[in-house]
């Protein structure tokens, strides 16, 4: 028999998973026997803990933190929250993008308990694809990634759904403006089997009909229809069981899934609407119906096996995670309806899609206070769909079909890691680690150590200095042309023509404690990124034609910063102060002719204000207030003259038009890539909660929520216009005007949670 490369792989995971016979003493996922406990008050939990950890550039979050936020339309978002924070850009108002210390979109990596899933929002990024009420913690790496991440060079948010309940059952309903989800848990076997699951949909079609209705009703005397339908739902399940008190299962299922669908259907309207009569009407009627169809969605499935002894735990995982995302835009058009031979038909579609087998086995030990392990290896097959796109032309009398083939390509990576702390007395802890990672796709190979590193010093009781270092690479990336995630933008895996996308980071903190227990940090960072793939100028991304590595180009980036952030987390008054310096640079031999130019989302300045309120048991009052500086498009501020033409500031691309009110076209003049920068963005969010003690130990929240309180008008994007004004002399002349075009005003949301 043939040995392959994954066979190899395989054979190395189960002789480790063999071998190592003791386990872990972390984790939240490991299952003890339950006991009913008086409720404590847990510190050390952020920024208390920041100070002492030899981790730089972490943040943890808890499902009332995210909850206290204020929201848009009564939904808590754990990416909202993240966007929060110093170094990370938000992209586009109200949406769900990452960009974090000068990095893209796609570099961040998002793990569902253990499950890497592609795509986190819905409804283009409006929200996040996380029910809140099934999460226990969120942690957030930016800086010094322990060796345990790999796959993204930016970020890493590792969600931990909640252990489910042993003992009783109990669950929590939420109802906001536009969806609402239930999470319930409980005993399936008392004290030793239990389950908890959660669901989310939205409704947005539902309130959506009566207003398309009217629309449509008015508008049928123009001749037109609207087509509009959107819905979202995702689905988390989980079921724990206990053997022993030293070894546990679970199993845990994830869905997410989106489907919109908007178009145009124009007809000729009724006569009578357009001043004729039914008996001398002889417009034999057409029919023109254009629609545009989206699906996306991430699904998976993950088992583990858990078992520990003493200080140390070893757990065993299987998983599945499959992303799709298609498009399909059609039209059909009949010049006569009642001539069959008039019809014509297009149809273009695209589709995308990842699907992810794995197995991986961890190991943690904790020897003594002064070394800790944590070490392993895992292996994943990928199967990739980078761009499968298809044409279909139909007339009476021909029919034309037009595909790329739908290449997929099939790659295997396997990796293994080993994560060292060592703690020198209180003084010093240091942690060292190595991944290294060996990727196959297309018969070539592709290899990566990746060193990892991390300092404190602990200068006095309320002072520390830390210093990291993290090599990172990722072998798929997601390529735009959009400010927002869109699921029409495809993932691309590397090939022999492109290697995998790198980056260094360098880092140094100072950490310390203020009056009336607050926390300080500021750090300092430098991250430079390697072979960044961006679409060619000029090159039609959606071409059936070409294929999708021609579409592409390769470069760098590299961005530098200081984050500053001020906490307080106790008392009746808690709040955060955050503020971000960063520059963010690329540069790429086929784009702006080779030279450097700013990032999209090249935001300098950067202030985040969150504060909250418990007036007293029932009321607790929530703001926040972000600004920060515009994001960079490219624009043609000036035109050149066509030669021959006497008119040099002409708005367009072209030539003099015939007829008696000429247009002299010029050429749109742009300098560089992302040569302006828009306006700054600032934003004040109100919220309040209100707690109820309902009867047999139940609980309501009532969430009111202003966003965009004092409705600044931020600006989405900039559109170039041109005016044409006759004057008194009858000569036609142009004036140039730049509008800014923003979407969301104040708006009020309201949400009702029913805790039982």
């Amino acid at each position: 028999m043939k040995i392959s490369f994954r066979h190899i792989i395989l054979a190395g995971s189960i002789m480790l998973s063999a071998s190592l016979s003791f386990g872990e003493n972390v984790p939240n996922d490991t299952i003890t026997r339950t006991k009913k406990l008086k409720e404590i008050t847990v510190k050390g939990y952020g920024a208390e803990r920041n100070l002492n950890a030899p981790e730089m550039g972490k943040i943890s979050l808890s499902e009332a933190t995210i909850t206290k936020l204020p929201v848009l339309f009564g939904e808590p978002d754990i990416v909202k929250t993240l966007q929060t924070q110093p170094g990370v850009s938000q992209g586009i108002e109200g949406f769900t993008g990452l960009f974090v210390r000068g990095g893209d979109n796609d570099q961040n990596m998002f793990i569902y308990h253990g499950l890497p899933l592609y795509h986190v929002s819905h409804l283009g990024g409006i929200f996040s694809s996380f029910n809140v009420a099934s999460v226990a913690r969120v942690d957030f790496y930016k800086s010094a990634f322990p060796a345990e991440y790999g796959g993204r060079i930016s970020s890493i948010t590792d969600v931990k759904m909640k252990n489910p309940d042993f003992e009783n059952y109990h669950g929590r309903f939420n109802i906001g403006l536009l969806s609402a989800n239930l999470s319930i848990t409980g005993p399936i076997v008392k004290d030793k089997t239990a389950f908890r699951a959660g669901i989310r949909r939205s409704w947005i079609e539902v309130i959506s009909i009566p207003t398309l209705a009217v629309l449509n009703a008015v508008n049928k005397k123009k001749g037109k229809k609207n087509i509009a339908s959107y819905n979202f739902m995702d689905f988390d399940a989980r079921i724990d069981h206990k053997f022993s008190n030293k070894a546990s299962a679970r199993i845990i299922g994830y869905y997410g899934h989106d489907y919109l669908k908007i178009g145009l259907r124009e007809f000729q309207p009724d006569p009578l609407y357009v001043g004729g009569s039914s008996t001398n009407y002889n417009n034999p009627g057409f029919s023109d119906k254009n629609t545009n169809k989206f699906s996306w969605g991430n699904w998976g499935i993950i088992g583990a096996f858990n078992y520990r002894t003493g200080k140390s735990n070893i757990e065993i995982s299987a998983y599945y995670s499959d992303y799709s995302s298609n498009y399909r835009q059609s039209r059909e058009y009949q010049s006569d309806l009642s001539d069959p031979s008039t019809m014509e038909y297009n149809l273009s579609k695209t589709k995308n899609s990842i699907r992810d087998a794995g197995i991986k086995a961890n190991y943690f030990g904790e020897f003594s206070k002064f070394y800790n392990l944590h070490a392993g290896i895992g292996y994943t097959h990928h199967k990739y769909l980078p761009e499968g796109l298809a044409n279909e032309i139909k007339t009476a009398d021909q029919s034309i079909i037009e595909n790329n083939g739908s290449h997929s390509t099939q790659a295997d990576e396997a990796y293994a890691f080993v994560d060292n702390t060592f703690n020198f007395g209180k003084a010093i802890a240091l942690n060292v680690g190595l991944r290294g990672v060996l990727y196959s796709i297309e018969g070539e190979r592709f290899t990566s150590l990746e060193p990892r590193a991390s300092l404190r010093i602990l200068l006095s009781k309320n002072y520390s200095v830390k210093m990291s270092y993290a090599h990172m690479s990722q072998c798929v990336q997601q390529v735009s042309r959009n400010f927002i995630n869109l699921p029409t933008d495809l993932w691309q895996p590397i090939t022999p023509r492109f290697k995998p996308l790198t980056s260094d980071q360098y880092s140094l903190g100072v950490y310390g404690t203020l009056p009336y227990s607050m926390y300080f940090s500021v750090e300092g960072w430098y991250k430079d990124m390697n072979d960044i793939i961006e679409y060619r100028e000029g090159i039609p991304p959606l071409d059936p034609n070409m294929p999708w590595e021609d579409k592409l180009t390769s470069g760098k980036g590299w961005s530098y910063g200081v984050d500053l952030s001020i906490t307080k987390e106790a008392g009746s008054f808690t709040g955060s102060i955050g503020y971000g310096l960063m520059w963010n640079w690329r540069k790429f031999a086929d784009l702006n002719q080779g030279l450097k130019f700013p990032s999209k989302f090249d935001n300098r300045h950067k202030f985040n204000i969150n504060a909250s309120y418990k007036l007293n048991k029932k009321i607790e009052f929530n703001a926040g207030w972000v600004f920060m500086t515009g994001n960079r498009l490219t624009l043609a501020v000036y035109n050149y003259d066509v030669p021959n033409s006497f008119f040099p500031d002409a708005p367009s691309v072209g030539y003099p038009k015939p007829g008696p009110n000429q247009k002299m076209d010029g050429l749109n003049y742009i300098p560089s890539r992302n040569n302006i920068r828009m306006p700054a963005y600032h934003r004040l969010d109100l919220g309040m909660n209100i707690y109820q003690n309902l009867k047999k130990g139940r609980k309501g929240i009532w969430n009111i929520s202003l966003y965009n309180a004092y409705c600044h008008m931020n600006a989405l994007t900039i559109k170039k216009e041109n005016y044409n004004f006759k004057g008194d002399d009858n000569y036609h002349t142009y004036n140039r005007a730049f509008k800014t075009l923003g979407l969301i005003p104040l708006i009020p949301s309201v949400s009702y949670t029913f805790i039982f």
